[in-house]
């Protein structure tokens, strides 16, 4: 078997040792920590693809990333990730990394091996790419790089836990109100989050009007890629697998060229329509908005930029039966699965317990044993 083949048994081998949760011997607890709870997605798989691959195979160079690497122990990392990591963090660890499809392809991983001369921004991209460079060295034996697997893999188990447990709870039936469910949407308005509010609840609007089997709302958070092969605008609607409906959202001033970029990507990916959505602390920065509505409209291209007051008012008014309880279940599992701030998801978690009376479930019988 060759290098990908055997990091799958190694990995299911691990996964068996992680369940079981006993303390492991792993020496390296504050570097994985530090890795895994920052925000910058790319180098949590850079992690999790050199511990998998060093407790595979000793001989391996952790610091490499690509298998041209000139570094003595240079392996194809991008192979192992892509074909053993991605399909098991989305199959059974609940896309806790950020459910990335090719993260090997963003370009902190598209170097031949980690630098700490790697282009990367500064402040504390810089300071994750300096702690994976200086740590994985040190991780010399298999031995040592699978108790930091099975760490790792440990911490994950929790946060996959933690983030299912987030959406097993109760509304008040009197909360499946248009009525309400707008005000909840206003009241959450209030603050921002660089725009993340916005877009999970018009992506919750917009789950419950396409509620079906064959339709998908595809949400691709503020400032992040890698977590789509397929994004095209900010939220994206499929049906059947054909893209329906695509919309960019700003809660924030935007220019004329901002909706020129919005609409020829989807012009350029074989859509006919968009929303330009303003949130709002949105405005224009400028007259332009009629006549870039109506030159698109000559190109055979509906372009319409909306409030959001407008399009959030159509949608839960067109909507057959308002459910309170998953639209907060679809935007706290989307939220969490596409790694959108941990402020947002507890804002919007404590304004539902307010509005809709959202209570989490408990487990009786833990409950009972403790008394």
């Amino acid at each position: 078997m060759g290098l990908k083949e055997d990091a799958a048994v190694k990995l299911q081998e691990a996964y068996s040792d992680a369940l079981n949760g006993n303390e492991t011997d792993c020496n390296y607890k504050e570097f994985i920590d530090f890795i895994i709870d920052n925000s910058h997605l790319t180098y949590k798989y850079v992690l999790f693809t050199a511990l998998l691959s060093k407790a595979t195979d000793e001989t391996i160079n952790a610091l490499c990333l690509q298998k041209k690497s000139t570094l003595p122990g240079a392996y194809d990392a991008r192979t192992v990730c892509h074909k053993v990591i991605v399909p098991f963090e989305m199959e059974t660890l609940g896309k806790v990394l950020g459910g990335s499809n090719e993260p090997f392809l963003n370009k902190p991983a598209r170097f031949p091996e980690l630098s700490k001369s790697n282009a990367v921004r500064r402040g504390n991209d810089q300071s994750l790419l300096n702690s994976l460079y200086d740590n994985l060295p040190q991780i010399l034996t298999s031995a040592d790089a699978y108790c930091c697997l099975v760490y790792l893999l440990q911490k994950l188990i929790a946060m996959r836990d933690a983030q299912e447990s987030m959406t097993i709870f109760t509304v008040e039936n009197s909360s499946n109100l248009p009525a309400r469910l707008f005000a909840y949407m206003e009241k959450a308005l209030e603050h921002s989050y660089e725009g993340e509010v916005l877009t999970l609840l018009v992506a919750g609007a917009y789950h419950l009007l396409y509620n079906k089997p064959n339709a998908t709302v595809e949400v691709h958070p503020v400032n992040q890629s890698g977590a789509s092969g397929r994004e095209i605008s900010d939220l994206d609607i499929y049906v059947d697998g054909a893209l329906v409906v695509s919309n960019e959202l700003k809660d924030k001033d935007y220019s004329e060229t901002d909706v020129r970029h919005a609409a020829d990507k989807v012009l350029n990916a074989g859509g006919n329509k968009m929303f330009f959505i303003e949130g709002p602390r949105s405005t224009p920065n400028g007259d332009f908005i009629q006549t870039i509505e109506e030159e698109y409209l000559n190109r055979n291209f509906l372009l319409r930029v909306i409030s959001y007051k407008n399009l959030l008012s159509s949608i839960v008014g067109s909507i057959e039966n308002v459910d309170t309880h998953e639209f907060m279940r679809f935007m706290l599992e989307t939220a969490h699965e596409t790694k959108f701030k941990e402020a947002v998801i507890a804002y919007l978690d404590t304004l539902a317990q307010e509005e809709f009376g959202l209570e989490r479930e408990t487990d009786e019988s833990e409950t009972s044993e403790e008394e």
